[in-house]
C-alpha cells in the first residue's frame, strides 16, 4: 500500500492498522457487487467528492494488476458471485433446478440477490423466509427493506409476502422480551411480523452483573454447569453470544476455567496465538538470527514453557548473574549479562541454582539450532527444538487428565501440531523458501493458517457473535459483556472509506449524519434482536458492573422483576469447586466438646463431619485435592529449632551470639515477621535503594565537592540500575540529580566550616552480652569545635520526627560503638559530640538538605539501648517470629514482606 497518491492523513502508519485493511477490503467487495471496476471506483470518487474512494480505485487497480499475474484462476466471494449471475440465465446446469429455497434472507449480499433474481427469471420458483428485525449483517450490504417488496428482491412479477402470526421458537416470556428490543427498530418498510405471539407460556430471563468481567463469566460458567447437570440440557443446545469477535477468546478461555467445553465460529486462529507454537517460533527465530535475542526476548522465552521459569525465578537468575559481574569487577547490568547467557550456555556454568540450570538447557538447545540451521529444513529445526524441550510428555499425560490443566494442555498441543501443519504447506509451497522467512511469516500473520483443532460440535457450547447464530436456536442463549459504549456500539461503520455508502452513491441517494447514526443503532438492536431470539427456554443476560464499567442501556428493556444474580456469588459448580467447599467446612469447622464435658477429647461439629466423610467418598474416587495428603499446609515444620542456639557454643568455644545490624533493630522492633522474611528470603530491591547505593558509593570515593565531579560518578554507575521505561530512566535521572546537588552542597557547607573527615565506610563490630553488633559508618566528622560526629547519608524520603531521633537505634549503635572504642577513625580521647543524619531528598532553612541530630547520650540512655540491643538479639535467635499487624501491613508504599500475612489469596 506504499501509493504516494493516497490522501493526507493517509500515512503508512494508518495505512498498517487491520481496521484500514478491513475497510478496504469491504470496499472492494461492494465495487465488485455494484459492477463497478477500480476506474469506476476512481470515477466515482472524483464526481463525489471522496478522495478516499478514488485513492482506493488507484490501489485496487495495482493491486488486481498484481494478482492476476499469477492468480487469474481465483475469485474472491464478491467476484465469485456476480460471476455467477452472470452466467445463471443460460447456464445448463440449472436446467434441472426445480425450487430455490433462501433462509434469512434479509442477510444476503447484494451479489447474492443479483444471483437469485437470475435464478427467478429462468421461471424457479424462490421461497424466501426472513425477518429484518434480526439481521446480523445489514451494514454489509444485505437487503432489509426488501422483505417487504418481494417482487423488487426476487425481481419477478407474481411474488406474494406472507407473515407468519405464530412464533414457533420462544415462549411466551422470551418473544415478549425479543418485541420489546425489535420495537425500538426503526422499520424497513414491514411491520406486520412483530405482531407474532407465541401461544407456549413460560421461559426464563436472568440478569448477572459481576464486579469485574472475571466475575462476571464466571457466574455464566456456572449456570451453563446447572442447566447441563441439573436440568438436562445438551452442551451443544447451549450458546454464548458476545458483540464482537475480540471477545470470543475471552469468553472463551473463561469458561474452560469454569469447566464448560467450549467450541466457537471462528474459522480459525493464527498460528502464532498459541502459547506453545508462538514460543518455538521465537526461539527459533532467536537461534537463526530472524530476530534480536536482547532481554526482553530472553526473558519472554524463560517465562515460556521452553524455559519453564516464573518471574521470581527470574529475577533470582539476574540477581546471581550480577552478582557475579560485580564480584569480577564488571558494571554491565542484569539485562546485558542475561542476553549474554543465553546466547552462550558456558555462561552459566559458574551459577549453581535450579533456574541458571533451566536457563542453560533453553540455551543449549538454542546453540543447537544455529548449529544445525545450514544444513536443516524448518521442519527438522522445529522437530529439534521440540524434541529437545521435553514438553511432549509432559503435557501429554497433563492431556489425559481432566479440568483446567488438561484443557491447557490440549490447548497447546493443538498449537503444536498446527505449526507443523504449517511448516509441511510451506515446504511443499516453497521449495526454496528458508527458515527465516518461515518464522517471520508464522509470526507476522493475522490471517490463520487453519483451525488449531477439530471441533467436536455434539459437546460444546458454542461461542459466536450474532452472525454466528443465524439459522441457529438453541435451549439456552447467554449474552455476555452487555457493557456500556460495548453493545451497544454507537461508533458510524466505515470511518475510512463508507463502504456501506458506495451503493448509495452509485443509485444517486444521499444520506445525513443524523441518519447514519440512527442507522448505527438499528444495526445494533437488529444484532441484539437476533442473539435473544435464539433461545428457546433461557435467556441469560450478563454484564459488569463497578466504578469503571457500566452496564448497557439495552438492559433497561428487561422486564420488572427480572431475576439479578451477582457474578461468582456462590461456589463454582465444579467437582474442584465442590471438594474446596468441602475442605473449607471441614478444616474450618466449629470444634465441639466431647460427650465427657469441656474437659474430654474435642470432636468436629456435625457439617463439619459431613464434609469430611464426603471428601473420604472423593477421594476413594480419585478426586483430585480430596484426600489430605495433597493439601497445603499441613505438612510438619522442617525444623523447631531456634535460628541460633544461645545456650551453645562456636567451633572457637565461644558463646553463640547473634548477629544484629544497627538498621534491623528497628525493622524487628516494627515487625518480626517482616525482619524474618527479608534476612531469610532475600529482601526486594528497586531502583530507589540501588540509587541509594551509589549516591552511598559517590560520597565514600568523593575527592572533590564540586558537583559536576560528583555527578561524573553517579553517570559512571548508572548502567548498574535496571529501569524498564525510558520515562521512568528521565524521572529517576532527574531525581540522581537532585540527590547529588543536595550532596554537593552539604559537602560544601562541611569544607567551608573547617570540618575534617576522620573516616568514609568505617566498619566495626561489638561482642556484647548475647548479640554480635556489627555495621559500617558512612562519615565520621570532626567539626571545628574538636567534637566528633558520626554521620549516616539518607536518599529516602522519611524524616524522622524530633522524638524518634532520640530513640533512633541506627545512630543509637554508632555511638554505642564509639563507646566500646570500636571505630578506628575516632581518634583515642576524642570527645563525641553525638550523630545525625544527612537527609538529601529534601531541605529545610534554604538548604537542600537536612540534618537531624541525635544528641550525645549519657550512661541511662547507654544502658537503656544495650538493653534493646539484647532483647533484638535474643527475638531474632528464637524459631517464632510474630506479624505485628499494623498500617505498615496495609499501607500501599510501606514496608512489604510481611504483607504476605494479610493477603486473602495467601491467608484465606
Amino acid at each position: 500500500m506504499g501509493d504516494s497518491r493516497w490522501p493526507r492523513g493517509f500515512d503508512p502508519e494508518v495505512r498498517r492498522l487491520r481496521g484500514f485493511r478491513t475497510e478496504l477490503r469491504e470496499l472492494a467487495m461492494r465495487m465488485t457487487e455494484l459492477g463497478l471496476d477500480p476506474a469506476g471506483l476512481t470515477a466515482t470518487g472524483e464526481r463525489m467528492g471522496r478522495p478516499a474512494w478514488s485513492a482506493a480505485g488507484r490501489f485496487l487497480n495495482s493491486y488486481q494488476s498484481v494478482l492476476d499475474r499469477f492468480r487469474a484462476e481465483y475469485l474472491d466471494s464478491a467476484e465469485l458471485l456476480a460471476s455467477a449471475a452472470l452466467l445463471a440465465p443460460g447456464s445448463p446446469r440449472l436446467d434441472r433446478l426445480r425450487l430455490l429455497l433462501i433462509d434469512d434472507v434479509q442477510d444476503l449480499p447484494r451479489g447474492a440477490l443479483d444471483l437469485v433474481r437470475s435464478i427467478a427469471r429462468r421461471g424457479v420458483p424462490v421461497i424466501a423466509a426472513g425477518d429484518p428485525d434480526v439481521s446480523g449483517s445489514g451494514y454489509r450490504g444485505g437487503g432489509l427493506e426488501l422483505l417487504a417488496r418481494p417482487e423488487q428482491l426476487l425481481g419477478a412479477t407474481g411474488a406474494r409476502l406472507l407473515r407468519l402470526d405464530v412464533s414457533h421458537r420462544q415462549p411466551a416470556a422470551l418473544r415478549a422480551f425479543t418485541q420489546a428490543v425489535t420495537e425500538r427498530i426503526g422499520t424497513a418498510g414491514a411491520v406486520g411480523h412483530r405482531a407474532a405471539a407465541s401461544p407456549e407460556p413460560g421461559g426464563a430471563i436472568l440478569r448477572i452483573e459481576g464486579e469485574s468481567r472475571a466475575r462476571e463469566l464466571a457466574a455464566v460458567a456456572r449456570r451453563l454447569r446447572e442447566a447441563h447437570l441439573l436440568e438436562g440440557v445438551a452442551w451443544k443446545d447451549m450458546a454464548v453470544v458476545v458483540r464482537s469477535g475480540s471477545l470470543v477468546p475471552l469468553v472463551e478461555r473463561a469458561l474452560r476455567l469454569g469447566e464448560v467445553p467450549v467450541r466457537t465460529s471462528a474459522a480459525g486462529t493464527p498460528v502464532r496465538e498459541s502459547l506453545a507454537a508462538r514460543h518455538l517460533l521465537l526461539a527459533t527465530a532467536a537461534a537463526l538470527g530472524a530476530r534480536e535475542l536482547d532481554a526482553a526476548l530472553c526473558e519472554e522465552l524463560l517465562l515460556g514453557p521452553l524455559g519453564g521459569l516464573d518471574r521470581i525465578a527470574v529475577r533470582r537468575l539476574r540477581l546471581a548473574l550480577r552478582t557475579e559481574e560485580l564480584a569480577g569487577g564488571g558494571v554491565r547490568g542484569s539485562d546485558e549479562l542475561l542476553a549474554e547467557a543465553l546466547a552462550a550456555p558456558e555462561r552459566l556454568a559458574t551459577v549453581d541454582s535450579p533456574q541458571a540450570r533451566r536457563a542453560a538447557k533453553l540455551a543449549r538447545s538454542l546453540e543447537r539450532l544455529r548449529e544445525r540451521a545450514e544444513r536443516s529444513s524448518v521442519e527438522e529445526l522445529l522437530w529439534s527444538l521440540w524434541e529437545r524441550s521435553g514438553l511432549a510428555e509432559i503435557w501429554g499425560a497433563q492431556s489425559a487428565g481432566s479440568g483446567p490443566t488438561a484443557v491447557e494442555a490440549n490447548r497447546h498441543l493443538d498449537g503444536v501440531v498446527a505449526l507443523f501443519e504449517a511448516a509441511r504447506r510451506f515446504a511443499e509451497r516453497s521449495p526454496d523458501g528458508s527458515a527465516p522467512e518461515f518464522v517471520e511469516e508464522m509470526l507476522l500473520a493475522d490471517v490463520p493458517e487453519d483451525t488449531l483443532a477439530p471441533q467436536a460440535a455434539e459437546h460444546a457450547v458454542l461461542v459466536t457473535t450474532p452472525p454466528g447464530v443465524v439459522g441457529r436456536e438453541f435451549e439456552v442463549v447467554a449474552v455476555a459483556g452487555l457493557q456500556e459504549g460495548v453493545w451497544p456500539n454507537r461508533r458510524l461503520r466505515g470511518a475510512i472509506f463508507a463502504p456501506q455508502e458506495l451503493a448509495e452513491a452509485v443509485d444517486g441517494i444521499g444520506g445525513g449524519i443524523v441518519d447514519r447514526r440512527r442507522e448505527v443503532l438499528g444495526d445494533e438492536l437488529r444484532m441484539l434482536a437476533l442473539a435473544v431470539s435464539r433461545a428457546r427456554a433461557l435467556l441469560v443476560l450478563s454484564c459488569t458492573a463497578n466504578d469503571e464499567e457500566e452496564p448497557s442501556p439495552f438492559l433497561r428493556l428487561l422486564p420488572p422483576g427480572t431475576p439479578v444474580q451477582a457474578g461468582a456469588a456462590e461456589r463454582p459448580f465444579t467437582l474442584r469447586g465442590l471438594v474446596g467447599r468441602l475442605r473449607r467446612e471441614a478444616t474450618g469447622g466449629v470444634l465441639e466438646a466431647g460427650p465427657g464435658g469441656p474437659s474430654s477429647e474435642p470432636v468436629l461439629s456435625a457439617r463439619a463431619g459431613g464434609a469430611a466423610r464426603a471428601l473420604a467418598r472423593l477421594a476413594a474416587a480419585d478426586a483430585v485435592g480430596a484426600h489430605p495428603d495433597g493439601w497445603y499446609g499441613l505438612a510438619q515444620p522442617s525444623t523447631v529449632h531456634p535460628l541460633v542456639d544461645l545456650d551453645g557454643v562456636n567451633a572457637e568455644g565461644e558463646p553463640n551470639r547473634v548477629a544484629v545490624s544497627p538498621s534491623a533493630i528497628d525493622t524487628f522492633e516494627t515487625c518480626p515477621l517482616h525482619w524474618f522474611l527479608d534476612r531469610v528470603g532475600g529482601g526486594s530491591s528497586n531502583v530507589s535503594s540501588g540509587l541509594g547505593t551509589i549516591i552511598h558509593d559517590v560520597m565514600e570515593h568523593a575527592d572533590s565537592t564540586d558537583v559536576e565531579r560528583l555527578w561524573a560518578g553517579v553517570d559512571a554507575r548508572w548502567p548498574e540500575l535496571v529501569i524498564e521505561a525510558g520515562w521512568q530512566e528521565a524521572a529517576e535521572r532527574r531525581k540522581a540529580r537532585s540527590l547529588t546537588e543536595a550532596l554537593a552542597e552539604y559537602l560544601q557547607d562541611f569544607e567551608r566550616g573547617g570540618g575534617e573527615l576522620l573516616g568514609a565506610e568505617t566498619g566495626f563490630e561489638i561482642a556484647d552480652g548475647r548479640a554480635r553488633l556489627r555495621g559500617t559508618i558512612d562519615r565520621v566528622e570532626r567539626g571545628a569545635d574538636g567534637t566528633v560526629v558520626i554521620v549516616d547519608l539518607k536518599t529516602g524520603r522519611s524524616v524522622p520526627s524530633a522524638a524518634a531521633m532520640v530513640e533512633h537505634p541506627q545512630l543509637a549503635a554508632y555511638q554505642l560503638a564509639v563507646d566500646a572504642g570500636a571505630v578506628p577513625a575516632v581518634p583515642e580521647g576524642a570527645e563525641l559530640g553525638g550523630a545525625k543524619l544527612v537527609i538529601v531528598s529534601s531541605g529545610v532553612r534554604g538548604k537542600r538538605y537536612r540534618e537531624p541530630v541525635q544528641q550525645r547520650f549519657d550512661e541511662e540512655r547507654r544502658e537503656a539501648f544495650r538493653a534493646r540491643v539484647q532483647a533484638a538479639a535474643e527475638g531474632m535467635a528464637g524459631r517464632v517470629f510474630l506479624a505485628r499487624i499494623d498500617e505498615h501491613c496495609l499501607a500501599p508504599h510501606a514496608f512489604g514482606d510481611c504483607k504476605v500475612h494479610v493477603i486473602g489469596e495467601v491467608s484465606g
